[in-house]
């Protein structure tokens, strides 16, 4: 498979992981929008649904899925939570679908030009994981102490 990816055009590679992307995004809409089908024949589903929380949720993704969809496709592991979330909350199509398809192009975009070649690297490397783990923790212990560090120096003054 790898062969047969890095031998297609960089255009035609795009484009594939594209239709890959609407494939499975679609899917996993589908998959939402039937579980809430289903689950709001349960009791404690409709109970759930009514609180004004899931309601205030419910009407932030409606409202702003339209930037929250193409956005999620930037990440790893949240993009099939938000996708799920906008077919649970029946997110309309006439905004779903044109979200959808802006996101999996980029999705697209980015594993049919320099993702793959991060993901092969890593398969022939497993090693490079371990170096980006660290470097993230790293990043993320040298955030965290800047931060407490402007709370000591706030409370102080």
């Amino acid at each position: 498979m790898q062969d047969w990816i890095e031998g297609l055009h960089w255009g035609l590679a795009i484009l594939f992981f594209w239709g890959v992307g609407v494939l499975r995004t679609s899917l996993v809409f589908m998959l939402g929008w039937l579980a809430s089908t289903g689950g709001r024949r349960s009791a404690r589903v409709l109970a759930l649904l009514e609180t004004p929380l899931y309601r205030r949720a419910e009407a932030f993704v409606n409202r702003w899925g339209v930037l929250a969809v193409p956005a999620c496709f930037l990440t790893v592991g949240f993009q099939t939570a938000v996708i799920m979330t906008t077919g649970f909350t029946r997110m309309p199509l006439m905004r779903w679908i044109p979200a959808m398809l802006v996101g999996t192009l980029i999705w697209g975009t980015i594993y049919g030009t320099v993702g793959m070649a991060v993901v092969w690297a890593w398969l022939e490397r497993p090693w490079i994981l371990a170096v980006v783990l660290a470097a993230v923790a790293v990043g993320v212990a040298i955030w965290r102490w800047a931060i407490r560090s402007r709370g000591r120096r706030a409370s102080v003054r």
